[in-house]
């Protein structure tokens, strides 16, 4: 497949500082996004980070003895098992680090939501409330499940999804890297075929832009070039008044 990708940042229209960050590697078929907890000191520092580490270990452990921090899960390929490691690894050290910072004896943490290309597949990892989605023909498929309280609600079916959006705990997480030493990771795989667009976005955009607009925007530019249709995204979350940061990276597929 051949790849064509795009990412953006916006700080947005009230927050003073960004801390999201973003990784387009077409080299390595690794695309992340990561959002610095707001409610935790240095988010930014814990997104910068986590994006680090999980491109070098990746990058090296392709080329490279290295060491891996947890053993191969069974019944995982080795793309699977090696986004897997390397998102352990990144959890870890920002865990470990902070816990000697005196003077931030809270830590810090960040989601991770990202993609590895493996051939005619691609694996999707999460971590957190960021979100990957998948447009294929006219259809907008969300491809991560939200780590937090009231999506934990919603999968009780106590809480209907429209009420979800709007709930006023719907940024509690369950789950962020560098909170814990040990952390639960989504790892799901899907094939991938020739004109598949992917979209990595925080929360600043899906909190304020729906699915539906979503899928409005980018299946109306769907000819546009990448940084047009991401740009188009940042300005929809700006138009509801871009109320945090807004990062979006997409990936079109092709046939080569």
């Amino acid at each position: 497949m051949e790849i064509e990708s795009f990412g953006t940042s916006d700080r947005g229209l009230v927050r003073e500082t960004n801390e999201d960050n973003f990784m387009v590697d077409e080299q390595e078929g690794l695309f992340l996004v990561a959002d610095g907890l707001g409610g935790l000191p240095k988010g930014d520092v814990a997104s910068s980070r986590a994006i680090a580490i999980i491109q070098d270990f990746v990058a090296r452990s392709r080329r490279e003895d290295v060491h891996w921090p947890c053993a191969p899960c069974e019944g995982l390929s080795d793309e699977e098992n090696r986004f897997l490691a390397a998102i352990q690894l990144a959890n870890r050290e920002i865990f470990t680090y902070f816990q000697g910072d005196v003077k931030n004896p809270i830590g810090m943490g960040t989601t991770l939501t990202g993609m590895l290309l493996d051939r005619d597949e691609v694996v999707i990892a999460n971590v957190g409330d960021s979100r990957a989605y998948q447009i294929r023909d006219e259809t907008l498929v969300q491809l991560t499940e939200d780590h937090s309280l009231v999506m934990e609600e919603v999968k009780k079916g106590h809480l209907p999804v429209e009420e979800a959006r709007c709930h006023p705990q719907r940024h509690v997480l369950t789950q962020a890297l560098g909170i814990a030493e040990n952390i639960s990771i989504d790892i799901t795989t899907c094939p991938v075929r020739s004109g598949d667009l992917y979209l990595l976005c925080s929360d600043g955009l899906t909190d304020l832009v729906t699915d539906e607009e979503i899928r409005t925007l980018l299946l109306g530019g769907r000819n546009r070039a990448l940084p047009s249709l991401g740009e188009n995204l940042i300005g929809a979350a700006h138009e509801k008044g871009g109320l945090d940061n807004v990062t979006v990276v997409l990936v079109r597929l092709m046939a080569s």
